[in-house]
């Protein structure tokens, strides 16, 4: 897709996203959105930005992230700045590359928290597991700070949610697993691409949002260095 075309996103797509599968066709189309539109950069695509009246007969839209995310059609994620947001699986191995850490690698450096070894260590030894059973076996401090710590786990692709306890308000959770193990053919498919050439198919991919290679946007909302 051409820059022109990235930057036609809104025009294409307004009201045009009723059903869950018309959201897949929309990421597919974009390559990576968030929920609802960020303010610093409005030109960046979301969800909000393009629904429309939405199918009687589709799933509440609450249930979109998770149904389609566990079915592995688009992939959920808190990457961009910790908002809640989306990715097509032609685009995902670029962001993994740039985006995903190795765990062992981060507790050698000294750079992953001792609440954020901990759930990971407990999501590697008994994921698929639900958030209440997860915070169950951690220390306090670590279920204190469980929620901020999974969000950032998720955002270096180390955990995502593989599936949900319930769907009505006193049985809804995340069930956790590893990254490794729910997608390990995109791990592969990032871990040959690399992160220098990850990185210039991402500038490239963003720039057809009006974001330059040189923006903010890639330390304040990807974390990246430089």
């Amino acid at each position: 897709m051409s820059d022109i075309q990235l930057l036609q996103w809104r025009e294409q797509w307004a009201g045009k996203v009723r059903a869950p599968d018309d959201m897949v066709c929309f990421v597919d189309a974009v390559g990576c959105c968030t929920k609802e539109p960020l303010p610093a950069y409005p030109e960046f695509p979301s969800q909000y930005a393009v629904l429309g009246e939405l199918d009687p007969a589709a799933p509440d839209l609450w249930f979109w992230k998770d149904d389609l995310h566990t079915e592995k059609r688009i992939y959920y994620t808190r990457v961009f700045g910790g908002q809640p947001g989306f990715v097509s699986y032609a685009l995902l191995p670029a962001l993994m590359a740039t985006n995903g850490a190795v765990a062992d690698e981060l507790i050698f450096n000294g750079t992953l928290s001792t609440e954020a070894q901990e759930i990971y260590h407990a999501v590697e030894a008994h994921g698929p597991i639900p958030t209440k059973n997860l915070k169950a076996c951690l220390t306090p401090d670590a279920k204190h700070r469980a929620d901020r710590v999974l969000i950032d786990l998720e955002r270096k692709f180390l955990v995502t949610k593989t599936d949900i306890t319930g769907r009505t308000r006193g049985t809804y959770s995340y069930v956790w697993n590893l990254v490794e193990r729910f997608a390990p053919e995109v791990l592969v498919a990032a871990d040959r691409l690399g992160r220098k050439q990850a990185s210039d198919m991402l500038r490239e991919h963003l720039a057809g949002y009006g974001i330059p290679s040189d923006s903010k946007f890639y330390a304040k909302m990807l974390g990246w260095a430089h």
